[in-house]
């Protein structure tokens, strides 16, 4: 039997994770230990780790990382005493395989862990482009550190060969929200209303903001600009969520929970919709605005038309309902009262693959080669050794 742990920090990447981790834990050739950290574990968030408990998963360990305090420095000093917990966490556990999806703090912090005690690590979301954030840094820097490599495009693929990885190690299995878009029931409307306490009219914004240390401007700057201009769309009611726990986030949190109090004849707030309500949401709204992944990536599977802010998304490929406004109030404004004029959904299309993600990634968890140590060799593209 061979053991595969699964780390999970943020309510986002667990409605990402969880249908891999049913696959796994079903297997009787795999052994399941999940690792919560990060947000999941800090009451501020939502304390979401009780999401991962209700769905009948035990946890294997907790590994509290966060001290509080969102400045750059606390952060680095944050990750640096990361480490230390990870590793005590996965010595203990002693996976065949640590599983770790995206590009933050935590899966870097996990992975350096991992790296050092000789743990082959499984990236999902490997080879993308976020320009407008470090996380563009850390998503390529995981890749280094893992050895098999799960990416949601044939161009991802691309590119994480293009960083040196074998492509008998690189493979195509789609995007993990590709499977939750196909299995979940949504709620309807008037279920999401009831369950959140919070109102659905048409029009409705769902937004998200969360801060980038590498935007086109500064977090509180940004943020200022999407809440006037949201404002200034005539009729339009807003349904906002809470950000991550990014650099800068105590500031935006506060210029947000100001924003609610002061207009509550418009605004609803919700900390953490959890994946089934957060989707339930989206396809009930007439356009979701922010700067979270879900404008390039679940809005367009949906067919809601999306307005994305500032540059934490480039790189990211578009699809025909995404609009990058400059990010100011007026241009934001126009950009979603386009938005909303369209009278109908347009259908979903995706390029992030079939459904079956999960399916596909646990049974390559559970038959693959995976070595321990996992050395590796650089693959050198043909076309680059030619020229050499």
């Amino acid at each position: 039997m061979r053991t595969v742990a699964v780390l999970t920090g943020t309510r986002a990447d667990y409605g990402l994770l969880r249908g891999l981790i049913r696959e796994i834990d079903a297997d009787p050739a795999l052994e399941l230990r999940l690792i919560a950290t990060g947000t999941h574990l800090v009451d501020e968030f939502g304390r979401t780790s009780t999401e991962i408990e209700n769905d009948g998963f035990a946890l294997s360990a907790t590994v509290p990382i966060w001290s509080g305090d969102d400045d750059r420095l606390s952060v680095a000093a944050d990750v640096g005493r990361a480490v230390p917990g990870y590793a005590r966490a996965l010595a203990e556990i002693s996976p065949d395989v640590l599983v770790v999806l995206g590009d933050r703090l935590e899966a870097f912090a996990a992975a350096t862990a991992a790296t050092i005690l000789s743990i082959p690590i499984a990236h999902i979301h490997g080879g993308e482009v976020t320009e407008g954030a470090m996380d563009d840094a850390l998503r390529h820097s995981l890749t280094k550190m893992s050895y098999l490599h799960f990416a949601s495009t044939p161009d991802h693929r691309r590119r994480v060969i293009q960083l040196g990885e074998d492509p008998e190690r690189v493979y195509f299995h789609g995007a993990p929200i590709v499977d939750a878009l196909d299995s979940l029931e949504l709620l309807s409307r008037t279920a999401v209303e009831q369950r959140f306490d919070i109102r659905l009219p048409m029009p409705t914004a769902l937004v998200t903001f969360h801060p980038a240390a590498m935007d086109v401007a500064r977090p509180e700057q940004l943020v200022e600009e999407l809440l006037a201009g949201l404002l200034g769309v005539e009729g339009l009611h807003l349904v906002i969520t809470g950000s991550n726990s990014d650099i800068g986030t105590a500031d935006v949190r506060a210029r947000i929970a100001a924003f609610t109090t002061s207009h509550p004849d418009r605004v609803d707030f919700v900390e953490s919709f959890g994946q089934l309500g957060y989707l339930s949401a989206m396809s009930a709204v007439a356009v979701v605005v922010g700067n979270s992944s879900s404008t390039v990536l679940e809005a367009p599977v949906l067919g809601v038309p999306s307005v994305l802010i500032g540059d934490r998304q480039k790189g990211r490929p578009l699809a025909d309902t995404v609009t990058v406004p400059t990010p100011e109030r007026d241009t934001i404004a126009a950009a979603v009262r386009t938005a909303i004029s369209w009278t109908a959904k347009r259908s979903g299309t995706s390029i992030f693959g079939a459904p079956g993600f999960a399916a596909r990634t646990a049974a390559t968890l559970r038959d693959a080669v995976i070595p321990r140590p996992p050395r590796k060799s650089f693959h050198d593209l043909e076309e680059e050794s030619a020229h050499e």
